[in-house]
């Protein structure tokens, strides 16, 4: 597949995946998350990618999904449809976490909505001070749908991780450290030399005993995250037929504060 929307290199054992719509904040578009999920699965499988890293050009690394994109796929039926992106975008998460080899979020800026979801679905993430993170759903009328129901209570505690989601605040790089949502914050301009060092660390140890790790740590902690995902995906299916998501993606069009009406 070539690549429009991301950029994919591999070093001396180290994928990267770089979302790059810089312009767009790295919004997700139906083409780029087509993109991640070729790109995923191709690390996954590729012997010689000992550690993968996924992080956005620019001064985000994603902003979540893009509404604006979406919006008119539904009035377009030969545009993928959002249920059918809910399902590729799932699809990413699942082999994020199911991949035997560590994962690195390195997070440049803006980590919001189904952004930060990829961040949890990766073992590690690394924050530029500048980051904010949080799971914007709610902002939209909608629910978290790529996991974050599941990873997030497990990373930050339960009542955390209901504050964040029904609220859709944004933390802090630092709030974010400081509640183990990331593992360190540096400078943005130590970041990309923070992550490759890791990488490279990681990439140069026992990589059947740290994929072997990893399988175990995200098996005991898992519980059932086939359950989850599909509970996340019938949620979201009732919020996207509902007049609070319409609002909210018609207020968002409209540069407008929304006035949800719970139904």
């Amino acid at each position: 597949m070539e690549y429009r929307t991301i950029i994919f290199k591999k070093e001396d054992g180290v994928g990267t995946i770089i979302l790059n719509r810089p312009r767009a904040l790295n919004a997700l578009t139906a083409e780029m998350i087509d993109e991640i999920h070729d790109a995923t699965k191709k690390s996954a499988e590729d012997q010689e990618v000992k550690v993968l890293i996924l992080t956005g050009a620019g001064r985000a690394f994603c902003f979540g999904a893009d509404i604006s994109e979406f919006s008119q796929a539904k009035d377009n039926p030969s545009q993928h449809s959002a249920l059918a992106l809910l399902a590729k975008s799932q699809e990413i998460i699942r082999t994020l976490v199911n991949m035997p080899k560590p994962t690195i979020a390195a997070l440049n800026g803006f980590a919001t909505g189904l952004g930060l979801d990829l961040a949890l679905a990766c073992d590690l993430r690394i924050a530029a001070e500048r980051a904010k993170l949080g799971e914007a759903f709610v902002s939209m009328g909608l629910v978290p749908d790529g996991g974050g129901t599941f990873t997030l209570p497990r990373i930050v505690g339960l009542a955390r991780a209901a504050e964040l989601i029904f609220s859709g605040e944004a933390l802090s790089a630092s709030e974010a450290l400081r509640i183990g949502l990331v593992n360190r914050i540096v400078p943005a301009q130590e970041l990309e030399k923070t992550v490759k060092d890791l990488a490279d660390k990681l990439a140069q140890g026992p990589s059947l005993a740290i994929g072997l790790a990893k399988q175990a740590l995200w098996k005991n902690l898992r519980g059932d995250l086939a359950a989850a995902l599909e509970l996340e995906a019938e949620s979201q299916k009732i919020c996207l037929e509902s007049e609070d998501h319409r609002e909210a993606v018609q207020a968002f069009l409209e540069k407008r504060h929304p006035a949800f009406r719970g139904k």
